[in-house]
């Protein structure tokens, strides 16, 4: 990709104030194009949860014997799977998603002015009204919540190895203490992690890159 500046960036969207303007037709697109990633995005979350719902009914709902463990094993290692596939998938779909957003703050100012970058505050929101609005991030907990899924597989495919291996810790309860750690870890991102970002220092419009094609 070839790194442009803003400028030769909006030159490649001529803008002549009529309704047939390229920057215009660029700037519908853009925004049709958010409006199916965020589409997309819940309903791959939906796929994902349909199959990593399935995994944990059959782990918690197969025989508990020694010679079921290997079954359990294997539908630990498919939860994980899904799961560590749910978050790369929650990542990719954040990146496209702010793509078109970039696109949109790009084009915007001499169409429809600054509408998508403005955000209206009247007052700044507390953390601590649980009955009032705060600004979190919904794909941003999707994705935390996708990571600590993945982290439960792993915990529970532990567990499997151990019970198969008869493994004594020296520690009680170690997947109990397991869990509350990463559930106490999780707490704290999704409440730390999980807001809006700033787009101000979220979107840098000073730096665009061109993807360059060679045809034969």
């Amino acid at each position: 990709m070839d790194e442009i500046g803003r400028g030769e960036y909006l030159v490649s969207f001529p803008h002549d104030k009529t309704l047939t303007s390229i920057r215009r037709a660029a700037l519908k697109e853009a925004r049709e194009n958010r409006k199916l990633e965020i589409d997309l995005y819940w309903k791959r979350a939906a796929y994902f949860w349909a199959f990593i719902a399935a995994a944990f009914a059959g782990y918690f709902l197969l025989p508990k014997t020694l010679e079921d463990q290997t079954v359990s094993y294997v539908t630990a290692c498919l939860g994980f799977i899904f799961s560590l596939a749910w978050y790369f998938v929650n990542r990719g779909s954040k990146y496209w998603q702010q793509n078109w957003e970039m696109h949109v703050d790009l084009l915007e100012d001499e169409i429809a002015g600054p509408v998508y970058k403005t955000v209206v505050q009247p007052r700044q929101y507390s953390f601590c009204i649980v009955d009032g609005p705060y600004p979190f991030s919904v794909s941003k907990i999707n994705q935390l919540l996708s990571l600590f899924v993945t982290i439960v597989w792993l915990v529970l495919m532990a567990r499997t190895i151990a019970i198969v291996l008869n493994v004594k810790s020296p520690l009680p309860h170690l997947s109990i203490i397991a869990m509350s750690t990463v559930t106490l870890g999780t707490v704290i991102m999704l409440a730390c992690m999980g807001r809006t970002e700033n787009r101000q220092d979220d979107v840098q419009l000073e730096t665009v890159y061109q993807r360059k094609r060679t045809y034969k």
